[in-house]
């Protein structure tokens, strides 16, 4: 009996809340700029909140079309993270979800005045081809990192995360009527799928990030 009661006393020692631990961050990496704030549940654990954000131009080919594009990444993120050894070395595992409506979009652009769809080139008349890949609502998280220890002493510190989120981002392809009525609604099935097959090799989007908390 009095064996099993230090192993309760231990095990509640490590689940035991922090106090005075709540954090707020910065950071910079390949989810743009964000800030996030961290509340300890126990030693060993975290959870933590936070949004990030960044819009960027970019040209883009797929199929036989060029696109003028830009992505735009804004979403928050849900995070929960664990310690194996806080004590020792500030090292974690960390297990979540992106939250948000992150999207890359682009105009097809044609200086001859002709599109390529799916091999062949057709008039535009003036129209422009639209199209978008957009992320689901709400991807999963799994990545590792240094910092946000739960029992850190206040003040400033620095941390690193490195992970990924998979979700398969969803092809819109918008072709004015008259070109479709021209070049067939196979073929620009077909250009479509040259998108979604350009997209679908971003299912998986890594994440790495370094920043800055203020505990207090």
């Amino acid at each position: 009996m009095k064996r099993l009661l230090v192993t309760l006393a231990a095990g509640f020692a490590l689940s035991a809340p922090v106090a005075q631990a709540h954090e707020i961050y910065g950071q910079v990496g390949t989810e743009g700029v964000g800030i996030g704030f961290s509340e300890p549940l126990g030693t060993r654990d975290n959870i933590r909140a936070e949004f990030n954000g960044f819009a960027l131009s970019h040209n883009f080919s797929a199929g036989g079309l060029n696109y003028d594009g830009k992505a735009q990444i804004y979403h928050g993120g849900l995070y929960l993270d664990f310690f194996p050894a806080p004590a020792t070395v500030p090292f974690r595992f960390t297990a979540g979800m992106i939250i948000g409506g992150d999207n890359v979009s682009g105009d097809a652009n044609s200086p001859s005045g002709t599109v390529d769809i799916n091999g062949t080139n057709y008039p535009t008349n003036g129209e422009t081809v639209h199209a978008k890949a957009r992320y689901p609502t709400v991807r999963p998280y799994i990545g590792i990192g240094f910092g946000h220890t739960p029992i850190a002493q206040k003040g400033f510190s620095a941390f690193f995360d490195a992970g990924v989120t998979y979700g398969r981002p969803h092809v819109t392809l918008d072709v004015p009527a008259d070109i479709v009525a021209e070049a067939g609604q196979a073929n620009v099935d077909a250009e479509r799928q040259a998108l979604q097959d350009k997209a679908d090799k971003w299912r998986w989007y890594p994440i790495v990030k370094v920043g800055v908390t203020y505990r207090f």
